[in-house]
């Protein structure tokens, strides 16, 4: 599933080619990933300009010039290319007044479109924690959360609620780098390693967007290309090969239902 920094990415690839253009047509192939009646969702695009382009968590969302938004939830297998290729899994086809065209793909149909006139209408959006680039997100904060409950530090990392757009990926590279265990009760971190982890947050995240995202499977940009973060991930998805730190090999388990990749020797 795209997480921050492939979320961040394909907004500022956007926000470069789609600046201020407008929606002549929007030809929908596929309905099912729309999350409200077709010709509601056309009427409300056509004859709009998109103002701005950001994001939250790991929504995309559209600022149109009517004053609503169009969101995009990408979830496990979405993609927005500019002008791309179409293909049996383009789902949406946005025309723009320009001739210009963004592709809307999604191979397992998970993704949800929507135009709102506010965002609170989508509730996942009301509830998310703050950004992690953001003043808000402190080690102040952190450590008030972490007191608080018995959880593994990596399940807190993955919780919408405490952070927005962390996912699996990165939460294992974060606590690799932390040299925190992934199972390590989080009200039983310390101040120092929640210091250390709150760091490691934003330049795991920084260096991933400056490597435009991960692409382990179906994730491309906004120009259809993969990302590179994933040449430099140091444990997830690398189970039995050695860990780059101390050589013995790198565990999984299962934590939230989820693989969790770590060392069992370096993270403690």
């Amino acid at each position: 599933m795209p997480e921050l920094p492939e979320v961040e990415t394909i907004v500022r690839d956007l926000s470069k080619s789609l600046a201020r253009k407008i929606f002549s047509d929007v030809i929908v192939l596929d309905a099912f990933i729309l999350r409200q009646k077709e010709q509601d969702f056309v009427r409300r695009l056509k004859g709009q300009a998109i103002d701005k382009i950001e994001r939250r968590g790991k929504a995309v969302i559209m600022h149109l010039s009517s004053g609503e938004y169009l969101v995009v939830q990408l979830m496990m297998t979405g993609q927005l290319i500019v002008d791309g290729m179409e293909d049996r899994h383009t789902r949406i086809k946005f025309i723009f007044s320009d001739g210009s065209r963004l592709l809307y793909n999604d191979q397992r149909r998970f993704g949800q479109l929507r135009v709102v006139a506010k965002l609170n209408e989508i509730k996942h959006l009301t509830v998310l924690g703050p950004e992690p680039f953001s003043e808000d997100f402190t080690p102040a904060l952190m450590r008030k959360a972490f007191r608080k409950t018995i959880r593994p530090i990596k399940n807190v990392l993955l919780d919408h609620t405490f952070v927005a757009g962390i996912g699996n990926i990165y939460a294992c590279e974060i606590l690799f780098r932390s040299l925190l265990s992934p199972k390590r009760r989080a009200r039983r971190v310390t101040p120092a390693e929640t210091n250390t982890v709150h760091r490691i947050i934003k330049d795991v995240l920084t260096e991933a967007i400056a490597h435009r995202g991960s692409s382990m499977r179906n994730y491309r940009d906004g120009a259809g290309q993969k990302g590179r973060f994933n040449e430099r991930l140091a444990v997830y998805a690398r189970e039995g090969l050695p860990c780059p730190r101390c050589q013995k090999s790198i565990q999984r388990i299962f934590q939230a239902g989820r693989s969790t990749f770590y060392c069992g020797h370096c993270q403690k």
